[in-house]
């Protein structure tokens, strides 16, 4: 509240869709409420990750940390958030991969995850909507785990392996 939303806030005045993560929701929360509070025509869009319990949905394994709970946290109070997004971690690990190769940008679990919620959400954002995220992690503890082959077709399996846009890699290699 104090922070991030205020910085957020002061950075970009006018903001149609804030996304922001669910892990302890600490952050989700804090910027739930200081929108509310203060800028109320901003939509705060929670992004999760499949497994997650947070937002009522059944609990499965998860392989990516960062993201997600186990059990609901204390703090979280679901009512003025517009909308959550729950992303596979397949999903996570294709749009991490796919900035990695196609821009050089080494993104970590709970950043990948939530550009994955934003893509979900794309077709019901306007050319002309202020869209903000949090990026709360880098890719670098990440290398041996979504950026690696083995690790994931191990864990989530070799189809997270596939191009996120094909038709791009195929471009890309000729």
């Amino acid at each position: 509240y104090q922070a991030t939303a205020r910085s957020i806030a002061q950075k970009f005045p006018h903001v149609d869709y804030l996304f922001v993560g669910a892990g302890t929701t600490g952050t989700l929360m804090g910027c739930k409420n200081y929108f509310a509070e203060h800028h109320p025509h901003t939509k705060v869009i929670a992004v999760d990750t499949v497994g997650s319990v947070t937002f009522g949905l059944p609990g499965e394994t998860r392989h990516i940390p960062g993201l997600g709970t186990s059990r609901l946290p204390e703090i979280f109070e679901p009512s003025g958030i517009h909308d959550f997004l729950s992303i596979p971690e397949e999903q996570t690990i294709k749009v991490c991969r796919w900035l990695a190769q196609r821009y050089g940008l080494l993104f970590g679990g709970s950043t990948g995850t939530v550009l994955a919620g934003i893509q979900q959400w794309a077709p019901n954002i306007r050319p002309d909507d202020v869209v903000v995220t949090i990026s709360p992690d880098m890719g670098e503890r990440y290398l041996e785990t979504i950026y690696s082959d083995d690790w994931v077709s191990q864990r989530i399996g070799a189809a997270a392996l596939h191009p996120l846009f094909p038709e791009i890699a195929l471009a890309l290699s000729a």
